[in-house]
């Protein structure tokens, strides 16, 4: 083999370094982190309301009203506890491949306990849950060619990327009838992995192909005909974090209630460890041309932007619930900062501030059948979720050419509750689809995908 100069060194090295986003432009991509399903919109929790659509905040009358709207809380007349579960799907498809990956996990536990003090009800709360889960798996097969004025590089890459894990919370809620008709209630969540036990996220990528080196001649020689492997693992960690959840529900008459929730933007901090290893070698001989191994730790925070819900409730008779619930997040607010530079956790390549709003509607229905022996609760629930991503590049090999765009998710529900004696049982499922979305996370840089979640959930609660 031709002894190797320094320009076929840098050729041989663009399109791996795009391939498997390891280049110094796409260093911040490594730290990415999109939670779950590819929607950094945290999991609601409970069967109840999943199969609603998550049209639940002007509902919450259940053990899971301190995750949806706290000042449900206020509600209920007996002490609860919860405890919810379910399997996520997720399926991807692109030009350049596809995967599907699952996984079964606990979402939420909670305990409720309502008491009346100096005339006015009241009710505190305390819940663990599954906020963000990050189980997506990709694969894909690029094929590259560079081609100069002296030398043209070409090659194949199989890549794999697969994540996991979840960040979890710990929350204090607390809820009080202002008036007969309005009830006010906040939640206060603990971010922290040492007490959580679950706030931390896998991310594992491999790729595998060949790189071949042509002089252009004449004559065409050919300088290099090398494989590579490249393996990279990294794991984020939250090690603290405190955020607020604040509620208001109003009875407007007997059967429409109306209800709001903000939360106000907030700080993770995070620990980032990471760790690569890239080999070369003849395609011919087999012998080791090059090899780098290298790994780091440093800090970052990350900030989740302010949101805003506003949500209603019809009962036009005590068998029948129509809600929906219309939320608006801030996602230019939305962002990373490793205090050497601060980049949109959607795409390094985009400025944060040049992210739109986004907005998710949600509509759910239910009704109640009475039973000699049991209250049987079927319900349905529509959704759509606009979310921050960005256009396809022209190129794989220059991920920078993208813009901020709109990645438009829809979904449908159907869930069951059956109540027995003391004993809530629920069950839902959850289809959710994407088409033309996740370039550069679910897809190659100059592709897009089309995205299939399925999540199932099952909870029992227990009424004291």
């Amino acid at each position: 083999m031709s002894r190797r100069i320094s320009s076929v060194s840098v050729r041989r090295l663009a399109p791996v370094a795009a391939a498997v986003l390891v280049s110094t432009a796409a260093s911040a991509v490594d730290v990415t982190v999109v939670p779950f399903d590819g929607s950094p919109i945290p999991i609601g929790a409970g069967a109840r309301a999943l199969g609603m659509g998550g049209a639940f905040t002007a509902i919450a009358d259940d053990a899971t009203a301190n995750t949806w709207n706290p000042a449900g809380m206020a509600q209920l007349e007996r002490p609860e506890l919860s405890i919810n579960g379910g399997y996520y799907s997720r399926s991807t498809h692109s030009d350049h491949g596809g995967e599907t990956q699952g996984a079964l996990a606990l979402d939420h536990a909670s305990v409720i306990v309502p008491f009346f003090v100096l005339g006015t009800q009241q009710t505190v709360g305390l819940a663990w849950q599954r906020q963000f889960d990050f189980t997506r798996a990709t694969g894909s097969r690029q094929v590259f060619q560079d081609v100069g004025p002296t030398l043209t590089t070409q090659g194949f890459s199989d890549n794999a990327v697969d994540n996991d894990g979840a960040w979890s919370s710990w929350s204090l809620s607390y809820a009080a009838d202002v008036v007969s008709v309005l009830s006010l209630g906040a939640t206060v969540l603990v971010w922290d992995d040492d007490l959580t036990r679950m706030s931390h996220n896998d991310r594992d990528t491999a790729s595998s192909g060949r790189l071949t080196t042509i002089s252009v001649g004449p004559p065409a020689t050919i300088l290099t005909d090398e494989t590579f492997t490249a393996e990279q693992h990294q794991r984020i960690t939250v090690d603290n974090g405190v955020s607020a959840v604040l509620g208001a529900l109003w009875h407007v008459t007997h059967d429409w209630t109306l209800a709001a929730t903000v939360k106000p933007q907030y700080d993770l901090h995070l620990s980032i460890a990471k760790s690569d290893r890239r080999e070369f070698r003849d395609a011919s001989s087999g012998a080791v041309t090059s090899s780098t191994a290298t790994s780091s730790r440093r800090g970052a925070t990350y900030t989740y932007p302010t949101s805003a819900t506003v949500a209603t409730a019809w009962r036009p008779n005590d068998r029948h619930t129509i809600a929906l619930d219309v939320t608006w997040t801030d996602w230019s607010a939305l962002r990373l900062d490793d205090g050497t530079s601060v980049t949109s956790p959607i795409s390094p390549f985009v400025p944060p501030g040049e992210f739109d709003d986004g907005y998710a509607l949600r509509l759910g229905y239910e009704h109640v059948w009475l039973l000699p022996r049991l209250v049987v609760v079927p319900r349905f629930g529509l959704l759509y979720e606009g979310l921050p991503g960005v256009t396809a590049a022209p190129d794989a090999s220059r991920p920078d050419l993208v813009n901020a765009t709109v990645d438009q998710f829809y979904g449908a529900t159907a869930g069951l509750s059956v109540f027995q004696r003391s004993i809530l049982y629920d069950a839902a499922v959850q289809m959710r689809y994407g088409d033309r979305v996740g370039a550069g996370v679910d897809a190659p840089f100059d592709d897009t995908a089309r995205v299939l979640g399925i999540t199932a959930r099952a909870g029992i609660t227990w009424h004291f």
